[in-house]
């Protein structure tokens, strides 16, 4: 496909610029807490929330694709002249310079897929000969603050501080738990059991 060095220009320009639009988006998302802690606590990565940034960033990945698409097209012949030419002068290198991009591809894809699956779906419900029937539910974990959580459990909140502080953990009445769960980057269920075992404790359940 011939085309004029305006066209060929605008389209690496553009290309240029959505790629690098694409790589903070996707910084952003790689900085991003999951979803459910994202919304608690209100996170945002250049003013954009989680949701925004992700439908960004994907229709950021549409538009790089056709111009991907475009730039080939463009490019086509002189790509598959400069293709034969290598090939002919070391095998070994061409063969090199389609597989390399191709294993960086899958890996890439691979990071994506593993951090896409990473967002916690866990409904797993559970008792214990400690907890008895202290149980705090994905709700309260979202959007209770510590203060609530006493309340909810009728237990003084003083007292569930300092179990928490035994736990390595400083907290304040005022604080959410997902806010917690992120700053001290807890896993969810780990956090759950030290707070039902704090609220047993304190209800005289140990």
């Amino acid at each position: 496909m011939r085309a004029s060095a305006l066209v060929r220009g605008v389209t690496d320009l553009l290309l240029a610029v959505v790629f690098s639009a694409a790589l903070v988006t996707g910084i952003g998302l790689y900085l991003a807490p999951s979803g459910r802690i994202a919304d608690s606590i209100n996170w945002t990565f250049l003013g954009l929330d989680k949701d925004t940034l992700t439908l960004v960033h994907t229709y950021l990945g549409f538009v790089m694709a056709g111009l991907v698409a475009i730039h080939l097209a463009i490019g086509f012949s002189g790509m598959w002249v400069m293709l034969k030419s290598a090939f002919r002068s070391s095998k070994l290198k061409t063969v090199s310079a389609v597989v390399v991009p191709i294993i960086l591809l899958a890996a890439g894809y691979q990071v994506f897929a593993g951090y896409s699956g990473g967002e916690e779906t866990s409904t797993v419900e559970y008792t214990s000969d400690v907890t008895g029937d202290v149980y705090i539910t994905g709700t309260m974990m979202k959007y209770y603050t510590v203060q609530q959580l006493a309340d909810e459990f009728n237990v003084e909140v003083t007292g569930l501080i300092e179990k928490l502080g035994e736990n390595g953990i400083d907290a304040s009445p005022d604080e959410t738990l997902a806010e917690i769960e992120y700053n001290y980057g807890l896993d969810r269920e780990e956090f759950k059991a030290i707070l039902e075992e704090a609220i047993a404790e304190l209800r005289g359940g140990n």
